[in-house]
């Protein structure tokens, strides 16, 4: 049997989630993923069941699991938000019937950068790389390609008290669906 050695926490220990500031080591934005099975959710699940999760878990990005446990892509708010929710609702689709394999953002369609070089950049950096592509978020993977985080860029933006982004308004898109979809009259 080993013997563990327990100390005391000297002052030097920080938080997972520490404030954040531009000149930031860029590894403090990662959200780590040491057991994925801890920060993850089948792709059968429904929608509504997934958005209770993030409630309990605000910020956390999910891995999308399949039946037999493989990763096939990753949701947070931004796939569970009721507008883009809404986008997909047809007349044979209800917001009831979605499952997260319908709306996660999949695997294939993300990209990532390596630890090592997320070790050696700053806030900065990351941020510079997200808008400089369509992602909204980065895998970062480990010498042996094995996922260990993720980075969010609206996590990042929140934790740096930024402004966010203006969101569209997607109401005229929402009516046009739901009259497309539902065959309604205008009246004029």
């Amino acid at each position: 049997m080993k013997k563990l050695h327990p100390f005391t926490l000297g002052a030097s220990v920080v938080s997972a989630h520490q404030p954040l500031n531009e000149q930031s080591p860029a590894i403090a934005t990662m959200q780590q993923i040491d057991d994925h099975h801890l920060w993850s959710l089948p792709q059968e699940m429904s929608v509504a069941e997934a958005r209770k999760r993030l409630l309990s878990a605000p910020g956390i990005v999910f891995l999308v699991t399949d039946a037999s446990g493989r990763w096939q892509g990753v949701v947070g708010a931004a796939e569970l938000a009721p507008n883009r929710i809404l986008t997909m609702v047809s007349k044979t689709v209800t917001p009831f019937s979605l499952t997260l394999g319908d709306v996660m953002q999949s695997r294939d369609k993300l990209q990532a950068v390596t630890l090592n070089e997320l070790q050696f950049a700053t806030v900065v950096d990351v941020l510079r790389t997200i808008s400089s592509t369509a992602a909204r978020r980065l895998l970062v993977v480990d010498a042996d390609d094995k996922l260990c985080g993720i980075i969010d860029a609206e996590d990042i933006t929140e934790r740096l008290s930024l402004p966010a982004e203006p969101k569209r308004s997607l109401a005229a898109e929402i009516v046009h669906q739901l009259h497309e979809s539902h065959k309604l009259a205008v009246n004029p």
